[in-house]
C-alpha cells in the first residue's frame, strides 16, 4: 500500500467529547484511508456503542467537576480519556485488507510506539472475543497492547457501509484525580492492578503532546512494517 495515500492528521484542535466522536464518524463516511491522532480537551468517559451506562454515571456533578461523557461509534467497554492519547483509523473496505491484518497493524503501531519510549510492550493476539467488556483498561480483549502484565491500549472496531472505523486509546499518563474521584472503588482497584500508563512503565519523559507527534509522524513506517510482518506470518 503506498505511503502517499495515507490521509494523516494531527489533531490538536479544542473539541467537546460529542464532536470528537461527530468527526470520527464523518472521517468514516468519507471512506478515505487516514489516521487521526488527538487528544481530549477535557477529562471524559467514552461508552461503547449502545452500551449501558453505569449506575455511578452522575452527570449533574461531573459536569461541575468538568467532566464529560460520550458514546462511541465503536464497541468494546467504557474508556478513560484526558490523559490519553486517542487515534481513529478509517480503512476503506474495497482495498480488502483482512480484518485481522488491519487489526494487527494498528495494535503493532501502538505497540512500537511504547517501544520507542523504551518501554516493555507487546500485542495479545490469542484472547478470544467477549460479547462485552465493561471497562476497556482493566479487562483483556483481543489486540490489546500490555506493559509489564497491565494494560495500556485498547481498541475497538466498527464496519460501515464502505470502510472500517478502529478507535484506540494509549494512556500517556496518571488519569485525573477528579475522573478517578468520580468513579467506583472498585473500579478505581482494578485500573491500579490491571492498567498502566506509559509514563509509568518507561524512564523516558514524554507529553501528550509529544506522543501524539510521534504517532502521526512514525504511522506509516510502521504500518508498511505490521503489513509486511502480517504478510509474512500468513505465508508460513
Amino acid at each position: 500500500m503506498p505511503e502517499r495515500s495515507w490521509r494523516i492528521l494531527l489533531d490538536q484542535s479544542f473539541r467537546t467529547a460529542a464532536e470528537q466522536m461527530a468527526l470520527d464518524v464523518r472521517l468514516a463516511h468519507e471512506t478515505q484511508l487516514s489516521v487521526r491522532v488527538f487528544q481530549w480537551s477535557r477529562s471524559a468517559i467514552s461508552l461503547g456503542w449502545k452500551q449501558p451506562v453505569p449506575p455511578w454515571v452522575h452527570i449533574p456533578s461531573w459536569r461541575a467537576a468538568g467532566i464529560e461523557r460520550v458514546e462511541r461509534p465503536t464497541g468494546g467497554g467504557i474508556a478513560l480519556h484526558g490523559s490519553d492519547v486517542s487515534v481513529s483509523v478509517v480503512v476503506p473496505r474495497v482495498l480488502g485488507i483482512p480484518l485481522p491484518s488491519l487489526m494487527r497493524a494498528v495494535g503493532e503501531s501502538a505497540v512500537r510506539l511504547c517501544e520507542s519510549y523504551q518501554a516493555d510492550a507487546h500485542l495479545l493476539l490469542d484472547v478470544e472475543a467477549q460479547e462485552r467488556i465493561t471497562y476497556c483498561l482493566t479487562e483483556s480483549s483481543p489486540y490489546a497492547v500490555m506493559s509489564h502484565g497491565r494494560k495500556v491500549a485498547g481498541f475497538a472496531l466498527r464496519r460501515y457501509p464502505e470502510s472500517w472505523l478502529i478507535q484506540g486509546s494509549l494512556l500517556v499518563e496518571p488519569l485525573a484525580p477528579a475522573l478517578l474521584n468520580a468513579m467506583p472503588d472498585e473500579m478505581r482497584d482494578q485500573l491500579a492492578k490491571r492498567a498502566v500508563a506509559l509514563s509509568g512503565a518507561s524512564e523516558e519523559q514524554m507529553t501528550i503532546a509529544s506522543v501524539m507527534r510521534r504517532w502521526a509522524e512514525r504511522w506509516n513506517a510502521w504500518w508498511m512494517t505490521a503489513q509486511r510482518e502480517s504478510a509474512g506470518a500468513a505465508v508460513d
